[in-house]
């Protein structure tokens, strides 16, 4: 390996303990949870000084931002617009360009049987997670006695907008059968609902496992939803990036078949599946009319209008491009030129797709699927070198179902206190890790109940990321071997 791992000096390890005691983190405290110490620390300059110094180079395997680049057609779109003086001039409503609503629900409305969509469905929001700050933000006002079920583990922002807004998050235990574990569980989630529950929230597929809910298990939870005016929250940031999109079930189509749309409201963003983090693009969409109304209100509080507004151009382009994506998968249509035509005239209300012509949007599509599926083959070849190359390591691993992310179950760590493992990765290595106690639970359910679980990004650099594993590997066997020689907490977060 080109950066031999060393056991760290005990000058070294005296150093940091001066650091992570010292006021500015002060993690015995114990005033921080697990999640927001480990940031700290991973961005407290002295700790990033010593561990350069030390010969480390620091570098990250599991932190949910893409090395992959944008498609280009989307880059050049937000361009043009700008360099034409378009969109940024104006104030839009507190939901957002009416343009970029109207292709939105366009491509949306595919999905549904006896009901359709309306730009007034739509709000665009600062990524997806302004669309769910905003969503709890609404609970926080209405319902602030009402209880929340989330199927954990989960995006950390859950917890926290929980603790900030004051509101009674309950975070739901995953299957933990050693043969075959799930994160996800309806049953589970249906078993905990009572009286004072308004709002369940799933990640479909979820983040970190990567797995997908199937039709039977959407029908059930919808089925009670409307029947105890239970609202039901689906985060689809990652619904476009399946390895097998023909199998995916989107939350929408299920619920317009059993009336319970009024039940549903859906949360997506650009950040993944288009690798588009820093333009925080993200909507929010529901046929719920009050819930729309309030999150627009909250909107116009915030910000006035989404900054996303900006970039009408490229969600307008990205709508059509997905449509006739969906129409080929979902609608088993393999005649691209028909589709385009066909969604061309769709779109016929929508300025900035009128304004190409059919030819340029075959050219535009044709260019697009090849770059996604370059991409969705990187994410493939990712996910089958962590599996080779922690093959020894390994205890459990969920299937290639959906990309960007996994979890899997590291063998061996069994009774070690996670946060100082994760510490002693960091000091020794450079190598920053997302595990377990990272997407819900606190640490000691996590080290006693579920065990050593890391999560990996696909979307890292091939070589960095690769390398960022082997040195996890090599970490792990010198931490194991000498566990006397490296820093100790013991604390759990």
């Amino acid at each position: 390996m080109k950066n031999q791992i060393k056991i760290p000096s005990r000058m070294f390890i005296k150093k940091i303990e001066k650091i992570i005691y010292g006021k500015d983190l002060d993690i015995k405290n114990n005033k921080y949870e697990f999640n927001a110490i480990r940031r700290k620390i991973y961005c407290n300059g002295d700790i990033l000084k010593l561990i350069n110094k030390n010969g480390a180079v620091i570098s990250e395997i599991s932190s949910g931002v893409s090395d992959r680049k944008a498609y280009r057609g989307y880059i050049d779109q937000a361009a043009k617009d700008i360099k034409g003086n378009k969109y940024y001039k104006n104030y839009y409503s507190s939901a957002g360009n009416p343009e970029a609503r109207l292709a939105l629900s366009i491509f949306e409305g595919y999905k549904l049987n006896s009901v359709r969509y309306l730009p007034d469905d739509f709000c665009l929001t600062e990524g997806s997670t302004g669309a769910i700050t905003m969503l709890f933000e609404y609970f926080k006002k209405y319902y602030p006695d009402r209880e929340i079920l989330i199927q954990s583990p989960n995006y950390y922002l859950y917890k926290f907008a929980s603790i900030y807004y004051n509101l009674k998050l309950k975070e739901l235990m995953p299957k933990i059968d050693n043969d075959k574990p799930s994160f996800i569980s309806i049953d589970i989630i249906l078993q905990n609902i009572t009286d004072k529950t308004k709002l369940i929230i799933i990640t479909n597929p979820a983040n970190p496992s990567g797995e997908a809910f199937n039709r039977e298990d959407l029908e059930k939870l919808f089925l009670i939803a409307k029947k105890r005016n239970i609202l039901v929250m689906v985060d689809e940031l990652f619904s476009e990036l399946m390895f097998r999109p023909e199998k995916y079930i989107f939350s929408d189509s299920i619920a317009s078949k059993i009336g319970a749309m009024n039940n549903l409201v859906i949360v997506k963003g650009y950040s993944k599946s288009k690798n588009l983090v820093g333009f925080r693009i993200g909507y929010l969409f529901s046929k719920n009319k009050e819930l729309i109304e309030s999150i627009n209100l909250i909107a116009q509080q915030r910000s006035s209008f989404s900054v996303a507004s900006n970039f009408t151009g490229m969600i307008t382009l990205d709508a059509f491009i997905q449509s006739v994506r969906y129409k080929n998968i979902y609608k088993e249509d393999a005649d691209y030129k028909l589709l385009i035509k066909k969604t061309y005239k769709d779109f016929a209300r929508v300025p900035s797709i009128q304004e190409k012509s059919v030819n340029d949007l075959k050219l535009e599509f044709k260019k697009y699927l090849k770059y996604f599926i370059s991409l969705m083959r990187y994410y493939s070849d990712r996910f089958d070198d962590l599996i080779k190359a922690f093959s020894g390591d390994l205890e459990f691993n969920f299937p290639k179902i959906s990309a960007f992310n996994t979890i899997i179950k590291i063998r061996g760590i069994n009774g070690v206190n996670s946060f100082d493992f994760m510490l002693n990765c960091f000091l020794t290595t450079g190598l920053k890790t997302e595990i377990g106690p990272c997407f819900g639970f606190d640490q000691k359910t996590w080290d006693n109940k579920l065990g050593f679980w890391l999560r990996l990004t696909f979307a890292k650099d091939k070589k960095l990321f690769n390398e960022g594993i082997n040195k996890f590997i090599a970490f792990k066997k010198i931490y194991l071997k000498n566990p006397s020689k490296f820093l100790k907490t013991d604390l759990f977060f």
